[in-house]
């Protein structure tokens, strides 16, 4: 088991990485401090695919455990199903005392943090994540939320997690889409931080696709040391932390704008990665070379779904509501070169219209 620490002084917390861990959840738990019954948060496809090692493990430890089962979706990480846990949680018997496993994808992360920072006012919670995704970047940093019609991850707190547990093993039963979902945000961590790691996934992809142990805990581990270094350095996004976003701003607007059914947040990002490096290339940010071949290995991981159907205006309107959307200039990452990011506070409005417009008749 590998280790990284996410410093936030006293709030700081281990992401715990290895092949296996969910048999040992019991006993990390209990080392970390817990000697309550948790409340798991779950839903049903993670629960029969992986629920029992967990489960099985917190019994010995802790007893009876209560789960809790939300629907799986990003359309699904809303107030409905907010409101549900907070039901499940009274019925439980949870108080101020209690402490919740957020155990899935990005939206039981997401959505079983944010009911923890606000239930009683605020309980502690780990996660447990089951997708590449989470286990490279929602899982950790504490940015918790769910979604309104206006657009993504608008209504949120920040709530840091007491710990990370990333089994490795979970992996090999992810679908291959979801799979892929997860390695654009890699290729992200890759793209504003470590040209070592991009060399890896350009030699190294074919192995982590299949899910080979040893190729799968390596780039999780140094996508975890890169946000985790981010995290620790600017907690709340007031700056540093903003280089994260790279390829959010259209992608978290294409999401929205086809009301997160036509593409896998990853994808999503991708498609963001590709426009920023087009966008980017006009600004003179980077060269074409190095943009090709960031573009190529986007390309490799996954065919993307195309942008036919999607309106201009419709994605306008989506990035609008962004928190990246400034009163008069837009906020956006971009690269000078591979593995370096930069954020541009002054992306003129009427310049990236004029881009966008052209970048989705190119893809339609």
């Amino acid at each position: 088991m590998n280790r990284v620490k996410v410093d936030l002084e006293e709030r700081s917390y281990p992401i715990m990485v290895g092949d296996g861990l969910l048999q040992q959840t019991g006993d990390l738990f209990n080392r970390l401090g817990f000697s309550r019954p948790p409340v798991v948060i779950s839903n049903p496809r993670v629960l029969r695919l992986h629920g029992r090692p967990l489960l099985q493990s917190l019994e010995r430890r802790f007893g009876p455990i209560s789960v809790i089962r939300i629907r799986d979706g990003e359309r699904f990480k809303n107030q409905v199903s907010l409101q549900h846990v907070y039901d499940e949680l009274f019925r439980a018997g949870a108080d101020r005392k209690s402490w919740l496993i957020a155990f899935g994808g990005g939206v039981v992360g997401d959505l079983a943090g944010f009911a923890a920072a606000t239930f009683m006012r605020g309980i502690p919670y780990v996660n447990v994540p089951t997708t590449l995704l989470a286990q490279v970047d929602s899982s950790i940093g504490g940015k918790v939320g769910i979604n309104v019609r206006q657009g993504k991850n608008l209504i949120g707190v920040f709530h840091q997690p007491s710990a990370v547990v990333t089994d490795t093993a979970v992996l090999s039963t992810l679908p291959s889409r979801e799979l892929a979902s997860g390695l654009f945000e890699v290729v992200k961590c890759a793209a504003i931080r470590s040209e070592t790691l991009l060399r890896y996934l350009e030699r190294r992809l074919p192995e982590i696709q299949s899910c080979q142990p040893h190729a799968l805990e390596y780039v999780v581990l140094e996508s975890c040391r890169i946000k985790a270094e981010v995290v620790s350095r600017d907690e709340r996004e007031g700056k540093h932390r903003m280089i994260l976003n790279y390829g959010h701003t259209v992608g978290h607007a294409l999401e929205a704008a086809t009301h997160y059914r036509k593409f896998t947040h990853g994808e999503a990002v991708a498609w963001g990665m590709l426009a920023a490096l087009q966008f980017g290339n006009e600004l003179g940010m980077l060269g074409s070379d190095q943009g090709d071949r960031l573009a190529r290995l986007i390309r490799r991981v996954e065919e993307l779904p195309a942008l036919s159907g999607i309106s201009f205006q419709a994605l306008w309107r989506a990035l609008s509501h962004d928190k990246k959307f400034g009163s008069a200039r837009i906020r956006m990452i971009l690269l000078p070169r591979l593995g370096s990011s930069r954020i541009c506070d002054d992306i003129d409005r009427a310049q990236l219209k004029r881009f966008l417009k052209n970048f989705l008749k190119q893809h339609h």
